[in-house]
């Protein structure tokens, strides 16, 4: 059978299956009937013979055949229950011929359409074949009994011919039949799989869209041209808090009105998060503005792509509208405050410098001015380094600097504090070491390693000031021999405020200032701040800077 004739077999069957029970028996049945009318309406069939008892007997249990087609509900029966129709149409063609209708030529090839019903049911082979056997054997069986004793050749031709060609048809369809059964079966195997698999998938894509719609932060992913594949509830609803219109899922981010983190600033296409995913970047929490002014909400932006060929990204937005409006409070609050402080401490400082001028000032009350004077010195201090660390951008006046000198310089300063805490300072310095720099921020920078260094080191302790140039950098270094940062709290020590859970214990002063301030003055250069420690025995903190060009 070739491939356009098993495509033809599966069509009529999978026709036959959408049909219900009683179509595919009236089907099935329908062939034998036409069969018989154009045999008998074109036949040789006298008035005689249509008279006879038999034959009468044969007509009547074909049209109680056609009854029973349409009137029994065979979807309520066995699946082989319909057998009953060709089985009974054996005993009806047994009548029409051996009961007065073998003058027509060819009746008992009719039981051609009972065998092939039979042959291509689901009934067992055994009792397919004893059938297919038996009914057309039935049928011709008269025919030989009458011819005994002396049947001639051509009589036991018939009588053998007939039930061998019903038999051979039988077995031909049974097996072209069992490979598309196979077939079928395979099919609805991968079918069944495919059911599995189709149900597997929505229970996965249920519990996906409810992980996602569950999350506070908008989820957003993308395929690899930069078109939005899904996003999440809570995406919709940033969309809806910025006053944007977010039915379904936008076809692009690089659409909406995303502006930097200023607020001002509109987002270039070739800066907007959507397409920088999607070429394969990842974004680790950058702020930026989505919406119009009065309704704009700040998103940070985290991205990151997908593994694998099919490429696409996957985009994290928080919203940290709240969190930056209340470090703005708090920026403004500390700006305020700072501010406040130095007006009234210059104003102490200098009538303390005035004091101390006195010519006769008492000794005991000229140390007493003494330590005020260095007390309303370090709040001062802390004031400058709050209003440093609120600025929005740290103020730099670059100029070609010697480094190594500025380094020298702010060792030497701190030779006084280090004698009281019985603190050696060991300066290692190249000269010179050029650089473009701002040298009042990068002397304050030195100061406030070296101020850490000293506080945090025991008594009888060395701190180690290094600076050298390296590979076009200029990288200042300074090592304590303290107590250390714990690996959990390196992550933190640049962050303003913070203050280590040992530092406090200790009671070393200080408000948390110092090494935020010295990150950014590294960042403002161009350069970067690192820090490595071993808790108990001290820590290095490097200070790199560009070197000058040429």
């Amino acid at each position: 059978m070739t491939v356009s004739d098993q495509l033809l077999v599966r069509r009529a069957a999978r026709l036959l299956q959408e049909l219900g029970p009683r179509s595919r028996v009236v089907l099935s049945q329908l062939p034998l009937v036409l069969a018989l009318a154009v045999v008998f309406t074109a036949g040789p069939a006298s008035s005689e013979m249509r008279l006879r008892p038999g034959f009468l007997l044969g007509l009547l249990l074909q049209l109680v055949l056609a009854v029973l087609c349409f009137a029994v509900p065979w979807w309520r029966l066995g699946e082989n229950a319909p057998l009953a129709i060709p089985i009974v149409d054996f005993v009806s063609l047994w009548f029409l011929r051996n009961g007065g209708g073998a003058e027509v030529t060819g009746l008992g090839s009719l039981a051609a359409f009972p065998v092939i019903w039979i042959a291509a049911s689901t009934l067992a082979s055994g009792w397919v074949l004893v059938l297919c056997a038996v009914g057309p054997l039935a049928i011709v069986l008269p025919t030989l009994l009458n011819a005994l004793p002396s049947p001639s050749p051509s009589e036991w031709t018939v009588f053998a011919s007939l039930p061998l060609i019903m038999l051979a048809t039988a077995v031909a369809i049974r097996i072209a039949g069992a490979g598309l059964r196979v077939q079928e079966r395979q099919l609805r195997a991968a079918q069944g799989h495919l059911h599995r698999l189709l149900e597997r998938a929505e229970e996965s894509e249920r519990l996906l869209t409810g992980i996602l719609d569950t999350a506070e932060i908008g989820i957003v992913a993308v395929s690899p041209d930069g078109a939005t594949a899904r996003c999440n509830r809570r995406f919709r609803q940033m969309l809806d808090d910025a006053g944007l219109a977010s039915e379904g899922a936008p076809t692009s981010l690089d659409r909406l009105p995303l502006r930097e983190r200023d607020g001002r600033t509109p987002v270039p296409p070739d800066h907007q998060p959507i397409a920088r995913a999607a070429a394969g970047e990842h974004i680790d929490g950058e702020v930026m503005w989505l919406g119009a002014a009065g309704r704009a909400r700040a998103l940070s932006v985290r991205a990151r792509p997908l593994e694998g060929d099919g490429g696409g990204a996957v985009l994290a937005f928080g919203d940290v509208t709240q969190l930056l409006e209340d470090v703005e409070a708090k920026t403004d609050l500390v700006r305020t405050v700072a501010h406040e402080f130095r007006t009234p401490l210059t104003a102490v400082l200098g009538h303390l410098d005035l004091a101390l001028e006195a010519p006769d000032l008492p000794a005991g009350l000229g140390r007493r001015i003494g330590l005020a004077q260095a007390g309303a010195e370090r709040l001062l201090r802390i004031a400058s380094d709050l209003l440093t660390s609120s600025a929005e951008l740290l103020p730099l006046s670059p100029s070609r600097v010697d480094v190594g000198q500025v380094v020298r310089e702010r060792a030497e300063s701190a030779l006084p504090a280090a004698a009281r805490a019985d603190i050696a300072i060991d300066l290692d310095v190249d000269q010179p070491l050029p650089a473009r720099a701002d040298p009042f921020r990068v002397g304050q920078a030195v100061d406030n390693l070296l101020s850490n260094a000293i506080k945090y080191s025991p008594s009888g302790g060395t701190v180690t000031l290094s600076a050298r140039a390296e590979d076009g950098w200029i990288t200042i270094g300074v090592a304590d021999t303290g107590m250390g940062i714990r690996p959990e709290d390196r992550p933190m020590v640049f962050e303003r405020f913070f203050r280590s859970d040992d530092a406090r214990r200790a009671h070393i002063p200080g408000v948390g200032l110092g090494l935020a301030i010295t990150k950014t003055i590294a960042e403002r250069h161009g350069g970067e701040l690192a820090c490595v420690s071993t808790p108990g025995a001290g820590s290095t903190f490097t200070f790199r800077i560009p070197a000058a060009a040429g």
